[in-house]
C-alpha cells in the first residue's frame, strides 16, 4: 500500500513533467515552463530514489539515455533521470538528441508495469 502510493505521488509529478516537456517541444521554452521543468527537477531525486530499484526492474533501457547522461552532466543516466538531467528547458532541447518521446514512452511503460505489479501483489495479499 505504501508503495503504491508512492508510486501514485510521482506518476502525477511525472505526467506533469511530461505536460511541461511537450508544451515546450511545441512552442517552445517560456519562462513559465522553464521555471515548472526547474522545480520538478529539484523535487525529483527525493521521490525517485526510493522508487528507483523497483522502477529500473520495469525499464527497458536504452545506451542513448546513457550517451545523453554523459553529455549532461558526466556519467550514465536511465531514462527517468535523462528527461531531468539538463539545468532548464533551453539546455534540456539544446541536448536533446532526438529521444525525448521514446523516454517518454519508456517510462511511461515501466510506470505501468510496476503499477500492475503492485497491484496484483496487492489482490494476492487481500
Amino acid at each position: 500500500m505504501e508503495r503504491q502510493q508512492e508510486l501514485t505521488a510521482f506518476w502525477e509529478r511525472y505526467e506533469d513533467l511530461v505536460e511541461v516537456l511537450c508544451y515546450a517541444a511545441q512552442l517552445g521554452p517560456n519562462e513559465k515552463s522553464d521555471q515548472k521543468y526547474k522545480q520538478f527537477r529539484q523535487s525529483f531525486q527525493p521521490l525517485y530514489q526510493g522508487l528507483k530499484p523497483f522502477l529500473i526492474s520495469f525499464l527497458e533501457f536504452s545506451q542513448n539515455d546513457e550517451q545523453a547522461g554523459l553529455k549532461l552532466c558526466g556519467r550514465p543516466l536511465d531514462a527517468f533521470e535523462a528527461l531531468v538531467a539538463a539545468i532548464d528547458l533551453q539546455e534540456f532541447f539544446k541536448m536533446d538528441d532526438g529521444n525525448m518521446i521514446s523516454r517518454i514512452n519508456r517510462t511511461r511503460e515501466a510506470l505501468r508495469l510496476y503499477d500492475e505489479h503492485l497491484r496484483l501483489l496487492a489482490s494476492r495479499i487481500a
